[in-house]
């Protein structure tokens, strides 16, 4: 199907709305149910009439509003009230065929048309119109109304989707808009961004713009029309998710009003791409949230005297780009931001632009348009864009990637600009990943996303609040807090887990949650051998006992922790500036956990190595970055890499592998040091920790005595010491 008409409103002329006209059948009056009926339509009028009759009678002027007008379809005396949707459809018991898509598109154009646009529209003067639709599958049907010279008139037409590249821009048909307004003939335009593929100078000259939306108000009138029933609520989120033939396909002849409204929810929740915001954390209370949580109230702030007239739109935050490990509740914060701005919440990701579209070029283009189209014809929204690093950065792309990766690129940034430069007024946009580092820094200019907010793990009023809110009432406050040392660095995902799974050992014994439940959730008996068990205690306290003598503050230490590992030991984050010295601090103390295991059980484990996230990775990294990125080696300033990925640099270079491994040697021997002259406290926390599977710092405290290990951890650096 071709996506632009530019010829003069005949059949022969429009090849591309032939399947439109076949699918609508002829239709006459609506019956009526009075004693006293008026003779029916002949049959030419029938033949004529179409499903947008009564938007087009609306705006006639009034000489023009008799039976017999050769290019319009009138309505005969036994016409009821001026309603724009009644006319394509039957109520209970008529006669008239049916046409859901016509009455649908005839509503929502009906409110969109303002009081002073239909002014403007029912005058003489030769008009210049800009249409927007919510998505690709409007343009069509939109087009077919105006060839039924609404309002009066013979309109050029040009309808564009965007998906001929070479043709739907601005630069293509200007000539013909100009010669078409010079010589009297008015011009509409139909897009779901016109700026971007309508022709320039009918945006320009545009007299009047229209944006026709997906409404409950569009759909009720619709039901109501098609069904003789009062529709229930329709949630306009749902139908922000949803085209215009899957809002259709519902309205079946069978079926009664709240059949429909059934079927549309159903097909939002099939359809996906906007989240609910109704069971969402407050975010007024939502604290573990931190500086996201503070922007988020600030831009509802803003949101708020937005519609109250008191502030621009230009003046309003409308972008931000969110970033942490996985688990943080990103997207459910986002729920929250739009909520608080009593704001649709739009969801897309780049994975999704592909999954919804052939995944060709041209393809990712239009759904990628789509999308912020849907945001725009939602306004006021918050777009969010899930996983925004899998749009790859422009630095990182290599020659066979770029051809292919560039058109999208740019196509995004300049959805992106058109979104946060206010010409979408009423859409703030905001990004997400686990991968800030990936993310092209086009996209955090000034202008664009310019804010990058971390989300990091609770604190313990974060943890209390979300387990307030997954408990809804359950348990009280104070019993909640004895559960949130436990759940010291879990993410809100793993939270949510915790309760699920108390939940469930409730649900599963036939009574309500305990907060023993809980405890035992967010400490689950580990299902392993003694002397593994053991092992496991003795490196959690050897990472203790060092954190100690460097001068550190253990916050907790527990026994199993989250993707397979056997401890966790917290420890405080330090303030002070990076230096090699604090670089070996934290080489030590990821050394020490396995110097325990030499010193108390005679040799290592596996337990210290393994993975990306290991002991050893870490420390590996740490003394990879100082020496080949930070230029804090003994005798080398030069910078090689990025220090997240200096250690890649290793396998190449023999020499440097050499340099550090010995520097992972001496460290190690520090930490077994440590560790032997404090045999005694080690072993003290590891029975104690394997007894009671976690302990607090108080705890901890308790244990090593009074006589606490002073600072010692490592020789500063500059005093004799070499990697």
């Amino acid at each position: 199907m071709k996506n632009e008409i530019n010829q003069p409103p005949t059949p022969e002329a429009e090849p591309n709305q032939t399947s439109l006209r076949k699918e609508s059948a002829p239709e006459s009056a609506p019956a009526t149910t009075t004693g006293n009926q008026s003779a029916p339509r002949d049959e030419e009028a029938g033949r004529r009439s179409t499903g947008f009759s009564r938007l087009a009678l609306r705006s006639l002027p009034p000489e023009e509003q008799h039976e017999g007008e050769a290019d319009l379809d009138v309505p005969t005396e036994d016409d009821d009230d001026g309603d724009p949707a009644a006319s394509p459809v039957t109520g209970a018991g008529g006669n008239v065929p049916r046409d859901p898509r016509k009455a649908l598109v005839a509503a929502a154009m009906a409110a969109a048309i303002t009081p002073t646009i239909e002014e403007g529209l029912r005058g003489r003067a030769t008009l210049a119109l800009v249409v927007s639709v919510p998505a690709a599958d409007w343009i069509a049907p939109v087009t077919e109304f105006f060839q039924q010279r609404p309002f009066g008139r013979e309109w050029l037409r040009f309808a564009r989707d965007g998906s001929e590249r070479l043709r739907h821009k601005a630069s293509v048909g200007n000539d013909e808009v100009a010669s078409a307004l010079a010589g009297g003939r008015s011009v509409v335009g139909i897009a779901v961004n016109p700026e971007a593929v309508l022709p320039a100078t009918l945006v320009a000259a545009a007299d009047q713009r229209i944006k026709v939306r997906l409404d409950r108000s569009a759909v009720g009138r619709t039901i109501r029309a098609l069904y003789d029933e009062i529709p229930p609520l329709i949630d306009d989120a749902h139908l922000v998710r949803l085209e215009l033939e899957d809002v259709v396909a519902a309205m079946r002849p069978d079926a009664g009003a709240r059949e429909v409204a059934a079927r549309i929810a159903a097909a939002a929740e099939g359809r996906g791409g906007v989240g609910s915001i109704d069971d969402v954390p407050d975010l007024a209370t939502a604290v573990e949230y931190g500086a996201a949580r503070d922007w988020g109230l600030a831009l509802a702030r803003d949101m708020r005297d937005y519609r109250a007239g008191v502030l621009s739109w230009s003046a309003v935050d409308r972008g931000a780009v969110f970033f942490s490990g996985p688990g943080m509740g990103k997207s459910v914060l986002a729920r929250s931001i739009a909520r608080a701005c009593e704001a649709t919440l739009v969801v897309g990701s780049i994975g999704e632009l592909f999954a919804t579209s052939s995944g060709h070029l041209d393809g990712v283009i239009k759904s990628m348009r789509e999308l912020f189209a849907r945001a725009a014809a939602a306004a006021p929204s918050i777009l969010f864009l899930d996983e925004i690093d899998g749009l790859p950065s422009r630095e990182s792309l290599d020659s066979r990637g770029r051809d292919w990766w560039m058109p999208v690129i740019e196509d995004f940034m300049l959805q992106l600009d058109d979104a946060t430069s206010g010409r979408r007024e009423g859409v703030v946009v905001i990004g997400a990943t686990n991968r800030i580092g990936a993310v092209d820094p086009a996209i955090l200019r000034p202008g664009r996303l310019e804010r990058a907010i971390e989300v990091t793990a609770p604190g313990p009023d974060g943890i209390l609040n979300i387990l307030r809110f997954h408990v809804r009432g359950s348990l009280s406050d104070e019993e909640l807090r004895t559960a949130i040392g436990p759940l010291d660095g879990c993410t809100a995902a793993e939270i949510m887990e915790t309760v699920r799974s108390a939940r469930r050992k409730a649900r599963q014994a036939g009574r309500d949650v305990s907060i023993g439940d809980l405890k035992d959730a967010a400490l689950p008996e580990p299902d392993l051998p003694p002397e593994v068990l053991y092992r496991i205690a003795v490196h959690e306290a050897g990472h203790v006992l060092s954190a100690y003598c460097c001068g550190l503050r253990v916050k907790s230490v527990r026994m199993g922790g989250r993707d397979g590992a056997g401890g966790v030991t917290r420890i405080e984050k330090s303030a002070d500036m990076v230096t090699r010295h604090w670089i070996e601090q934290q080489v030590v103390g990821l050394l020490s956990g396995r110097a325990a295991e030499i010193v108390l059980l005679g040799a290592a484990s596996i337990g210290a190595g393994g993975s990306e996230r290991s002991d050893l990775s870490v420390a590996t990294r740490l003394l990879a970055a100082m020496n080949r990125s930070y230029g804090l080696g003994d005798d080398e300033l030069i910078y090689l890499a990025d220090a997240d990925g200096a250690h890649r640099e290793l396998g190449r270079d023999p020499v440097a592998r050499r340099r550090i491994n010995d520097a992972l040697r001496r460290l190690q021997a520090r930490a077994v040091d440590i560790v032997r002259r404090h045999r005694a406290q080690v072993a003290g926390v590891a029975e104690a920790l394997l007894r009671r599977r976690f302990l607090s710092a108080e705890d901890i405290d308790v244990i090593v005595g009074p006589d606490q290990p002073s600072p010692e951890c490592v020789t500063p650096a500059g005093s004799g010491s070499r990697p």
